[in-house]
């Protein structure tokens, strides 16, 4: 039995993904929330991947209004309880399930995972519900928080460009 079956038959609320689409999407143009791709809204493409993936649970945090994509991790957090966050930003639909599949499979208890493409870190990252989000950012987000964190973060290579692919303006589609 893998990693994410012995995950799944213990306790299904254990891992959470949280798709992060509040934002206006002001570059964009309107809120990415909102965005198609081959007529599905970025947040489908994401929910698809998660799906296949083998992630059940899952937030999409698009009515959130909160001033700041932290805050939206804060209280989708408080609202769903689990040992581990794939926190999943909107603007990257293009992340393939099998990279997902990677990131889950490298979960450890009080480990920061984040997929890295060709040493270059991108998203959805996973973190440990023992990560303090409480604690000041500096106005640095969830990087400042895991900065000043003494949780390790580990790095896992994948050959899937999805994970830089931010989508900020219509072009970069």
């Amino acid at each position: 039995m893998n990693w994410i079956e012995q995950l799944r038959n213990s306790t299904p609320s254990k891992l959470c993904a949280i798709i992060l689409a509040s934002g206006k999407g002001s570059r964009f143009g309107m809120p990415k929330s909102e965005a198609r791709v081959d007529g599905l809204l970025f947040s489908e493409l994401i929910i698809r991947s998660l799906k296949v993936a083998g992630v059940d649970s899952i937030i999409c945090a698009k009515d959130y209004h909160t001033p700041s994509m932290l805050e939206t991790i804060r209280q989708a957090s408080a609202e769903q309880s689990a040992d581990f966050y794939i926190i999943f930003p909107v603007d990257h639909p293009f992340v393939q399930s099998e990279t997902l599949r990677l990131l889950l499979a490298e979960i450890a208890t009080d480990t920061i995972i984040k997929p890295s493409y060709k040493g270059r870190s991108g998203h959805p990252i996973i973190i440990p519900s023992s990560l303090d989000l409480s604690i000041d950012d500096d106005g640095e987000g969830l990087k400042g928080i895991m900065q000043k964190s003494a949780l390790p973060i580990r790095y896992v290579e994948v050959e899937d460009i999805g994970i830089l692919r931010n989508i900020n303006r219509p072009d970069d589609l």
